[in-house]
């Protein structure tokens, strides 16, 4: 019996060996959580019903400075995810004039300025941001933008001091968003 018991004994020694050895684990694991910036924005009607399409200035006589009213408003719509800074340039210019930092023989004068509301009166006499450049990433128009929050821009649009051409003029301007520096 005493050959029996010390058996046993050895028995349940080695099996609590086995499930002490089964408890300690040869590897584990972690998680990684990474989000990347993301960029978008979407220029919509002041009213937000609409894409933003169209500012019509119509026939101005030379040297007229002409400000969007607030109806003409553009609603910058920031989706992105991390702060924003917005340029803006002249993608597509206008056939017989270019944009330089002031109106003057073929030459017309655009300006921006963003706001955090829109605004009834938008005042461009001053503090606006001159867009003379034709290329990415253009002009800055509004630094340190917070993720999701909107922008309304407005314009103010000086035609040249004088034109060798009485045609209908086309301008497409690009608005972007970049990581704010």
């Amino acid at each position: 019996m005493k050959k029996l018991l010390s058996f046993l004994i050895i028995l349940v020694m080695l099996y609590c060996l086995g499930l002490s050895s089964s408890w300690a684990d040869s590897s584990d694991t972690f998680q990684i959580t990474v989000t990347c910036n993301y960029l978008s924005i979407n220029l919509r009607n002041n009213g937000d019903t609409a894409d933003y399409t169209t500012w019509a200035i119509g026939q101005k006589a030379e040297n007229t400075p002409t400000t969007m009213t607030q109806a003409e408003g553009i609603k910058v719509v920031n989706t992105s995810n991390a702060a924003t800074d917005l340029s803006a340039w002249v993608s597509t210019p206008a056939a017989a004039w270019t944009n330089q930092n002031a109106a003057g023989a073929d030459q017309y004068k655009l300006e921006m300025k963003c706001y955090d509301a829109t605004q009834a009166s938008p005042d461009l006499s001053s503090g606006t941001f001159t867009i003379t450049s034709t290329s990415t990433p253009g002009n800055d128009i509004k630094a340190g933008l917070a993720a999701t929050t909107n922008q309304w821009a407005y314009c103010k649009f000086t035609t040249p001091t004088s034109t060798t051409s009485g045609a209908q003029q086309t301008i497409t301007v690009t608005i972007l968003a970049t990581t704010a520096s």
